[in-house]
């Protein structure tokens, strides 16, 4: 695949990764019955947020590809938790494990959590999946990145299902075949016991809690997998997938933001997502330079 083909799938996918989390910021905590669907492409306000505000979910994304792109895709745990001790003070809706793993580093220099099950490690995974194209090396940097927040096996498990996901998605791969044999190789080398409800989302069998998607990192793969089914067995378009992903409630702008940013990686080119204009997405330099970083690590 060429350099410039990669690039603008990594692009687009951050794109559609930022207007998930935007549009699904407004619905955060809501059940699914109280989602008003009708009213997601107009990204309402939410409280004191900046109208169309994206959230953590995009600020740790970027951070993460600032990372990569800077340190080769190498993990360096130190470095890794001083940049997010660093920006987290400045960043809207971090999870209480990420919170609990800067208090922990700048307090004692631990650089590994024993806690955490939360989807924060999965939420900003994407990066290491569209720059890392190598299984074992995929792995070996999501494990290493997503304990130094989150100590719980399923957590790791989930942002390495994650990752998996966007690694086939930019590369044109299917994706829920990638799902479904990184489950394997989680459920025999970190978790055996707590994959169930990823699996049964991939042959469509998990059904939503109407209390909405809990923070669990897992059931966060569960939503997120079924999101992507529906984009790749029932033709779904991006903004459709979006809108769906929402309307499953709870933690509605990771949901979105995961699975939009797999899905819009799929294809280079502009989304088809009527609010676009409407989200805060980062600066376009910042887009630009990101993409290319993360496909120059992928194609090198």
């Amino acid at each position: 695949m060429a350099g410039s083909d990669t690039r603008d799938r990594i692009r687009s996918g951050l794109v559609v990764f930022a207007a998930g989390d935007a549009a699904g910021v407004p619905w955060e905590g809501s059940t699914a019955a109280a989602v008003d669907v009708a009213r997601i492409d107009d990204i309402p306000r939410r409280g004191d947020w900046p109208p169309g505000a994206t959230s953590d979910d995009t600020a740790l994304t970027l951070l993460v590809s600032d990372y990569l792109a800077d340190r080769s895709a190498v993990v360096d745990e130190a470095d890794f938790l001083t940049r997010l001790s660093a920006a987290v003070p400045g960043i809207r809706g971090i999870g209480p494990s990420t919170h609990a793993a800067v208090d922990r580093y700048l307090a004692s220099g631990t650089l590994h959590a024993d806690a955490g099950d939360t989807n924060g490690a999965a939420m900003r995974a994407l990066p290491i999946g569209w720059a890392v194209a190598d299984d074992d090396r995929r792995r070996t940097v999501t494990v290493g990145l997503s304990r130094t927040t989150h100590g719980v096996p399923g957590a790791v498990a989930a942002a390495c299902v994650a990752t998996a996901m966007a690694s086939a998605a930019v590369d044109g791969r299917p994706i829920l075949e990638a799902a479904a044999r990184e489950v394997e190789w989680a459920a025999a080398n970190l978790v055996p016991a707590r994959l169930d409800s990823i699996q049964r989302a991939s042959s469509g069998t998990w059904h939503g809690d109407p209390a909405g998607v809990s923070l669990d990192a897992v059931e966060t793969l569960a939503a997120v997998v079924t999101v992507v089914r529906k984009v790749v067995e029932d033709g779904l378009g991006v903004a459709e997938a979006l809108r769906y992903a929402i309307g499953l409630g709870g933690d509605t702008d990771t949901v979105a933001a995961i699975a939009g940013g797999i899905i819009g990686s799929r294809e280079p080119g502009s989304p088809d997502i009527p609010w676009l204009a409407r989200v805060g997405l980062p600066d376009p330099d910042v887009l630009d330079a990101a993409s290319a970083a993360l496909a120059a690590l992928r194609d090198g």
